[in-house]
Parts: structure tokens; C-alpha cells; sequence
């Protein structure tokens, strides 16, 4: 998909929805309970940037667990 597309900007906008959501919550529940996020910055933008980077590289990890148990799920 290339950015000039509508479908691609949309599904990035959606995709920006979902994670801004997420971190939202993830964010109350941190502070629920009482601790801090794993990464801290002296500047908002970044903090949340690398927030959200180990965020995404985290949700990239358990799909790929998923798949693996899936697919192994599948083949017995």
C-alpha cells in the first residue's frame, strides 16, 4: 500500500486509534497499580514514541508466538 492511497492512510489512522487506545489503558492500569512506565524521557513525544515502539514490539511477539502455536496446533 503507498501513503497516496485512501485505504492505506485509513488503516493507518485506525491502526493509530487502536494503539493510542491501548496505551491509554495500558497507562491506567500501570498507574492502578502503582508503577511507572518502562521508558521515561524528558520529553512527552518521546516518551510516548518509545513507549509505543516496545508496545508494538511486544504485541509483534505474542502474534508470532500465536502463530507458532497455532500452526504447530494444526499439524497433530
Amino acid at each position: 500500500m503507498l501513503l497516496r492511497e485512501p485505504d492505506a492512510i485509513g488503516t493507518l489512522v485506525l491502526a493509530g486509534y487502536q494503539l493510542s487506545l491501548v496505551l491509554f489503558l495500558l497507562g491506567t492500569v500501570l498507574a492502578a497499580i502503582g508503577l511507572e512506565a518502562p521508558v521515561h524521557s524528558d520529553h512527552g513525544l518521546w516518551t510516548a514514541a518509545l513507549n509505543l515502539l516496545l508496545l508494538c514490539v511486544v504485541l509483534r511477539l505474542a502474534d508470532r508466538t500465536a502463530r507458532r502455536v497455532r500452526s504447530q496446533r494444526d499439524q497433530s
